[in-house]
């Protein structure tokens, strides 16, 4: 569900209907913000004729959609993955006004995959749409920017996430403005701890170490464990999300967090070691 863009909408709504789309879009903002999900609403717009917004209605099978996306977080997207990009650009669409490729992580694509996506839209095709989606806009090269058009996506209001949460989910007033809170105002964010066992479970482990410091070894042990080693950035999300209600009592722990969080943004740390460090604030 899309929550909080209604006006960048109307506006793709419009162009799409007069025909004044761009060759090529850079959306751009925070996780969970619904970047790749307006993506793939455009993407339904020009195939069916309906900006589809519900999980429902985006289950419709795209066919002249081209989804890229890494498997991984520590995945690079290489030109292997954009090689086939041209022939499905320049194929004409069938059931669309256009063929859309939708680059969903384009922060990891490789300088030769980039220059690979230059190349064509300094000639795009009439009847395609690349959309990159990307938390900042300058990972990517100055020249390739230069060439798409810069959409940002922020987060929603607090009232918009507790409504949804409430008329969608049926949650409980209480619970659903609990989770409001931890969501940073992003809407996947929201849904994501509402349904989710395993968001539940983080929420309850950062609790406890909240409540009882860095003493909670098994907690740390448990999370640090090479089996749970993708629970960690969402763990420590999670503990920042719950120290920012005290940020005065919690500025200790805050600030080794989010030290740590920048040093697990490169592959050849040691993930294990780099979550205790954060974690040993106080005695």
């Amino acid at each position: 569900m899309l929550l909080g863009h209604d006006k960048i909408k109307k506006t793709f709504i419009r162009l799409a209907k007069d025909g004044a789309l761009f060759h090529g879009y850079i959306f751009f903002g925070e996780k969970s913000v619904g970047k790749a999900t307006f993506a793939r609403s455009l993407a339904n717009l020009l195939e069916f004729g309906e900006f589809a917004e519900s999980k429902e209605s985006n289950k419709r099978v795209l066919t002249e959609t081209l989804i890229i996306s890494s498997r991984a977080e520590s995945e690079s997207l290489g030109i292997d993955q954009i090689r086939g990009l041209k022939h499905f650009l320049y194929s004409k669409p069938v059931n669309s006004v256009k063929r859309v490729a939708i680059i969903d992580g384009a922060d990891t694509l490789t300088n030769q995959a980039q220059n690979a996506i230059l190349k064509i839209s300094e000639e795009p095709p009439e009847t395609g749409l690349i959309i990159m989606v990307l938390e900042n806009p300058d990972s990517l090269l100055p020249t390739l920017q230069s060439r798409f058009q810069k959409i940002y996506f922020g987060r929603a209001t607090s009232i918009e996430i507790k409504d949804h949460l409430i008329k969608t989910l049926r949650l409980g007033d209480k619970e659903a403005a609990k989770i409001t809170s931890l969501s940073f105002g992003r809407t996947g964010r929201a849904i994501s701890i509402a349904t989710s066992d395993e968001w539940k479970s983080l929420n309850k482990e950062a609790e406890i170490l909240l409540a009882h410091g860095s003493n909670s070894g098994a907690i740390i042990k448990e999370i640090a464990d090479a089996d749970n080693r993708h629970k960690i950035k969402p763990f420590l999300t999670e503990v920042i999300s719950q120290a920012c209600g005290d940020p005065e009592k919690n500025h200790l722990l805050l600030k080794s967090v989010m030290k740590r969080m920048t040093y697990l943004g490169d592959f050849n740390v040691n993930k294990r070691l780099q979550l205790e460090a954060g974690l040993i604030w106080k005695t």
